[in-house]
């Protein structure tokens, strides 16, 4: 008796286990997964060093500027003390003779000193482009070096109270030049020289009231406190710029 068998049968098959195929997927999928977190995490830190980079070269520019804002500031902070030094003196000599008016040259010598020492004024204004654009910008958040930005905030504090000061010179300096409208005849600056003025004859006052020129004396005085208290103002201001640009200079390498 032949066996027969079933071709239904026959065509079935028991499936196999295809755990090398499975492993082998397994691990290209865990490949693919690290080679892609690899690749964002590495352009992540290229791109913050690219940008750390940049902001350190900002950072170094805007140094740059400073440093040549504070030389710009420490050279007119010179110019303007030497100017107000040689008018403490003239103001000096102008008070002497304020304080002899029966003498035969006083009208003669009120005007050259007066004239001289009290027609103009020099003030410190700020050299303020960079921290302006450090403030507008933010930047003074890429100033690493806390003892550098404390410095940089300290300097342009004490600007502002210059600032404020020299608004507070000025008015009394206004003051001043009210008086001298009031008391001096204007057409003898027209007439002669004011180096020559001290030796003409005929020079008169528009106002020889000795109330009107005490006031005057004392608004002289009172500028001149406060000019001597200004002057004082600057001078700290210098010493605490050329503290500042070594500052820079040894922490940027400029």
């Amino acid at each position: 008796m032949e066996n027969s068998v079933d071709p239904k049968t026959e065509d079935k098959k028991v499936p196999q286990k295809q755990t090398g195929n499975l492993k082998k997927k397994v691990k290209d999928y865990f490949f693919d997964f690290f080679m892609l977190f690899l690749a964002v995490t590495l352009g992540f830190f290229v791109n913050n060093l690219s940008e750390d980079q940049s902001e350190r070269k900002r950072e170094k520019q805007y140094m740059e500027s400073l440093i040549n804002d504070l030389v710009s500031d420490t050279i007119q902070i010179r110019e303007v003390n030497s100017s107000i030094k040689k008018q403490i003196t003239g103001i000096d000599s102008l008070l002497l003779v304020l304080e002899n008016p029966n003498r035969e040259t006083f009208i003669n010598d009120f005007y050259f000193f007066a004239i001289k020492y009290l027609n103009s004024a020099t003030f410190f204004t700020i050299s303020d482009r960079t921290i302006s654009q450090l403030k507008s910008t933010g930047g003074l958040r890429l100033i690493r070096n806390i003892a550098i930005s404390d410095s940089i905030v300290n300097y342009y504090s004490s600007s502002d109270n210059v600032k404020y000061n020299t608004g507070f010179c000025l008015d009394e300096f206004n003051k001043i030049l009210n008086y001298e409208k009031e008391i001096m005849n204007f057409k003898y600056l027209r007439a002669y020289p004011i180096d020559s003025i001290q030796n003409q004859k005929n020079v008169e006052l528009l106002i020889n009231d000795p109330v009107k020129i005490n006031q005057f004396y004392n608004q002289v005085i009172y500028y001149l406190s406060s000019l001597i208290n200004y002057n004082i103002l600057i001078t700290d201001l210098n010493k605490e710029a050329v503290s500042l640009m070594n500052l820079v200079k040894e922490n940027y390498n400029l």
